[in-house]
């Protein structure tokens, strides 16, 4: 003070007391009305000059220094006062618990004013990307500012953070104190900064993020301010962590919800599935039928229940819409190659489950859900078993059905070794269904090969339904005795459901009508002659009668599999071996020719060709085989090449 009033000359003028009590109350009302230091100034120059004149004691030199001293305490403490005030209002704020972006944004807009800054930001660090990112600002002009991320190792940001203590620079853009990014230092020339302060915000010695002022000219900030801007800083630090733990806290109470509830939806879809599958295990064992399940599956699961036969035809229920027979197919094999239900999108919009039903180790059928909305996990789960219990149905109604039929095949097996009539009167009552056959009866044979009597059941009774008609497994083949009309029908009505069923065409022999029991074992041994010479002939899948092969079939009965060919080649192998080496027809030449009584005209006649070509074809046949012609081994050649005819029908 006394540099600001400077020494005043000796004088030696008194000076006089009215002038003193004067200077004395302006002073006091200077203070009183805490006027700024200009005003003091301007004082302490009238009393200088007084001084000089010798009207004003020295002594008021030192007075004006005391009041100028007041006057300075007087705002460093109205200074405090408003730091004191802002840390109190930011400590309310925190204790009040409000937005943390608000009590943020508080706490930057009072570290400007305290510090009279021209901006204050503050940035948080991000434990993810390893970098700071602005959280809140105040006097920050430019967006791009606003949006700048630092890495932890740059800038004064970065400073700050790996020192854990407040650091400025008085000129940001020329600093060499810490390392620049060229974008960080566009978007603060940009804005205008000069200087910049920063204080880290700390928590148990970590800093989660630095408090910023900064000033569009160069300055250096006092250890006064960095202190007050460090409790700023301990306050946004508490309210950072505060969010943290609370963000923690409603992530915890809503993980605890979502998993009660989650623990909750279990047990009910547990419990449901429970009730579900008590619901169907007291229907099977009361004797409910399919119907009964099917209907059962719909109510439990709100939709439109079916279970389809392994032709995939409706056994109980209705085939809803929109599910074309391709995707059920392909559903159907999918369900039971993976062991669970297969869901599908129907061309209508909905949603189907579909799962095989197993009986055994065969799978006896599908059940085949649809509704529009989507199932839940629990509701795939309920018809999962939904499907084990029609699997059971299905296998018990296949058990019963074997059981009634057992009856038919006794009957069958009676007719085969020519035992007893099973159509007289007293066994009659003894055949399932009230089946009525009497005598002339039709016998057929279908050769099932690999496949078992479980995977042609439900076709074979769709097929041979009727009271006319009995079948049964006989010997590992489908043995079935008629008194149809027209066997050739049946057979082929029953060939159709087996290729839906199995996918394979099987051989079906038809036998000629038997009139008594003493007929039937001697027509059963001639099917399956008749079923081994088509082996032999490479025929399989074919429908024939028994009387169009009888002969050759004796012929070649006790023969190996590969008698047959050897026969044809034997007897008539150069000709057959000129017809596909020269695509020509000698060899249905010469059966015309032996058909016709070797007579050259018929055999033209026949063929369509002229008589002089027959001539030519014979001369050739001769050059090839001799003996084909000759008389002698007539027999012989007539047969080989009736077998290979039969061999090559189409």
């Amino acid at each position: 003070m006394g540099a600001r009033i400077g020494r005043l000359a000796h004088s030696a003028t008194p000076p006089r007391q009215d002038d003193k009590s004067r200077y004395y109350r302006h002073i006091l009302h200077l203070l009183d009305a805490n006027k700024p230091a200009s005003a003091f100034e301007k004082l302490a120059a009238e009393i200088r000059q007084g001084v000089a004149v010798g009207e004003l004691p020295r002594s008021m030199i030192d007075d004006v220094e005391i009041a100028f001293r007041l006057h300075d305490n007087f705002e460093n403490k109205q200074k405090r006062e408003k730091e004191l005030s802002a840390l109190y209002e930011t400590a309310r704020d925190l204790s009040a618990l409000r937005n943390t972006d608000q009590v943020l944004q508080a706490i930057v807009q009072r570290a400007r004013q305290l510090v009279g800054s021209d901006i204050a930001y503050l940035s948080a660090a991000d434990p993810e990307r390893n970098d700071f990112y602005v959280r809140a600002t105040e006097g920050v002009i430019s967006q791009e500012f606003a949006r700048i991320r630092v890495h932890r190792d740059v800038g004064v940001c970065g400073s700050v953070a790996r020192m854990r203590r407040p650091f400025y620079s008085s000129n940001y853009s020329s600093d060499a104190a810490f390392a620049h990014d060229p974008s960080i230092d566009q978007a603060t020339r940009e804005e205008g900064v000069v200087s910049i302060l920063g204080i880290p915000l700390e928590v148990e010695a970590h800093v989660i993020g630095v408090l910023f002022v900064g000033d569009r000219y160069v300055r250096s900030y006092t250890p006064h301010e960095m202190a007050i801007l460090s409790s700023l800083g301990t306050f946004a630090a508490l309210a950072i962590e505060n969010a943290r733990l609370l963000e923690e806290a409603r992530r915890s109470l809503q993980a605890a919800k979502d998993a009660n509830a989650a623990l909750k939806a279990k047990a009910d879809d547990v419990e449901d599935a429970a009730a579900a599958h008590e619901q169907l295990t007291a229907l099977v064992a009361r004797g409910g039928s399919l119907d009964d399940v099917t209907e059962r599956v719909g109510k439990i699961l709100n939709g439109h229940a079916v279970v389809l036969d392994e032709r995939r035809k409706p056994i109980s229920g209705v085939l809803p819409d929109g599910l074309p027979d391709e995707l059920l197919v392909r559903a159907a094999r999918e369900s039971d190659q993976l062991g669970r239900s297969v869901q599908v999108h129907c061309e209508d919009g909905g949603v189907a489950l579909v799962a095989a039903a197993i009986g055994g180790t065969v799978r006896l059928g599908s059940l085949v859900f649809k509704r529009r909305k989507a199932f839940s996990a629990s509701e795939v789960r309920t018809f999962e078993r939904s499907a084990i219990v029609t699997g059971i149905v299905l296998l018990s109604l296949e058990r019963l059905a074997q059981s009634a039929h057992k009856s038919a095949t006794d009957a069958i097996s009676a007719l085969v070794r020519g035992a007893t009539d099973p159509f007289a009167s007293g066994a009659l009552r003894q055949i399932p269904g009230g089946t009525t056959i009497a005598w002339p009866v039709t016998m057929m044979i279908v050769e099932l090969a690999d496949l078992s009597y479980m995977h042609v059941a439900a076709a074979a009774r769709t097929a041979l339904a009727g009271r006319n008609t009995l079948f049964a497994e006989f010997n590992g083949d489908l043995l079935v005795v008629t008194n149809s009309q027209d066997p050739m029908d049946l057979a082929a009505r029953l060939s159709s459901q087996l290729w839906e069923a199995t996918q394979r065409k099987l051989t079906i022999v038809i036998s000629e009508p038997a009139g008594s029991v003493r007929e039937t074992a001697s027509r059963y041994d001639a099917l399956r002659r008749c079923l081994g010479l088509i082996g032999g002939l490479g025929q399989r899948g074919r429908i024939v009668f028994e009387r169009s092969m009888s002969m050759y079939s004796l012929l070649f009965s006790d023969k190996k599999g590969d008698a047959v060919d050897a026969f044809i080649r034997a007897t008539i192998g150069p000709i057959l071996d000129y017809d596909l080496r020269k695509g020509g027809h000698l060899a249905a030449t010469l059966l015309a020719y032996l058909d016709g009584g070797r007579s050259l005209q018929k055999a033209a006649d026949h063929i369509g060709v002229h008589v002089n070509t027959m001539r030519q074809r014979l001369d050739l046949i001769g050059q090839l085989n001799a003996a084909s012609l000759n008389p002698a081994y007539g027999l012989e050649t007539h047969l080989a090449l009736r077998m290979h005819m039969l061999a090559h029908l189409p």
